[in-house]
């Protein structure tokens, strides 16, 4: 069968037509991420489930007490403890005088200290008393050789039998608190170069030690050597 040329021409021209079409439709490709479409992805916001803290303007926030300190204790004044008791013996009189003064302390209501002092120093005098209903009284006194020194001691309710009572317990100053033997008592200064130590002052179990003639630190010492006399 023979095709006319002009058929041919219109075949050949349906086939390009047709080729056209298919070179103009291309073939579907998932896009590329490039960098900038990775940077562009954002993390989800919190889920609504979370609870968010929101201040209340309504309520006055309460502030939290301050801590209180405790006050440091500050520790008390310690005293040196009073001299060990000394001998009896060897205060000055008492040898010669034992049976004495050992009467003495039993009949008292109240110890009885003698003056243990320094070699050279003698005993004075000395009495004691005990009144019915009364605790009683108890005095000596006490020099050195050259008698340019003096201790005098009252015990108990002796102010009524000195010179002068109502001026017993007076004196100009208080110096501090030291030793009577193995009690304490306050270091007072008398005046007129006369030093003193009160223990128990304006009882009728007092003691009064008063030095003249001396310096304070050999007063204290002597007051401090005061011994107390054993019962038996």
């Amino acid at each position: 069968m023979r095709i006319s040329t002009r058929h041919a021409a219109v075949v050949m021209a349906i086939g390009l037509i047709i080729a056209a079409c298919n070179a103009a439709t291309p073939t579907p490709q998932a896009p590329a991420q490039t960098p900038a479409d990775t940077a562009a992805v954002t993390p989800p916001l919190p889920s609504a489930a979370v609870a968010t803290e929101t201040a209340n303007p309504s309520v006055t926030p309460t502030p939290a007490p301050t801590p209180t300190v405790a006050p440091t204790e500050t520790p008390a004044a310690t005293q040196t403890p009073p001299a060990a008791p000394g001998n009896a013996a060897a205060c000055p009189g008492y040898s010669a005088n034992a049976s004495y003064f050992a009467e003495a302390a039993r009949t008292l209501g109240f110890d009885i200290y003698c003056a243990q002092l320094p070699s050279g120093w003698s005993m004075s005098a000395t009495a004691y008393l005990r009144p019915h209903g009364s605790r009683g009284w108890f005095t000596a006194a006490y020099h050195n050789k050259k008698k340019t020194q003096t201790i005098t001691v009252g015990e108990g309710d002796f102010c009524g039998h000195t010179s002068n009572p109502s001026t017993c317990w007076a004196s100009s100053a208080d110096l501090g608190s030291v030793a009577f033997g193995n009690l304490f008592g306050t270091l007072k200064d008398l005046g007129g170069g006369q030093f003193a130590v009160f223990v128990n002052p304006n009882t009728k179990t007092g003691y009064r030690i008063v030095g003249s003639g001396m310096s304070q630190g050999t007063f204290v010492s002597m007051a401090a050597a005061m011994v107390r006399v054993p019962k038996s």
